[in-house]
């Protein structure tokens, strides 16, 4: 299964704008099923995060039986 990383809450001004949508987008468009892992700040700063994700943003993606991917365009460019 594969699981994506996204914020529980953004800014007003941020809906619609965190990088999580483009991956989210292009899983939806592949017809791939994924899941959400959603990131309160303690989360976001947790070591256990932090070994997925270095910079502790998001999307962070894993999938079962392969490496974890961080960065929105690395993570569309794979999907493609």
């Amino acid at each position: 299964m594969i699981t994506v990383t996204a914020f529980k809450w953004v800014p007003p001004f941020a809906a619609g704008q965190v990088r999580d949508h483009r991956v989210r987008w292009i899983l939806s468009e592949a017809g791939w099923a994924y899941e959400i892992r959603l990131l309160d700040a303690v989360d976001q700063k947790s070591a256990e995060y932090r070994a997925l994700q270095p910079f502790g943003q998001v999307p962070a993606l894993e999938e079962d039986g392969r490496a974890p991917m961080f960065e929105s365009g690395a993570i569309v460019w794979d999907i493609a």
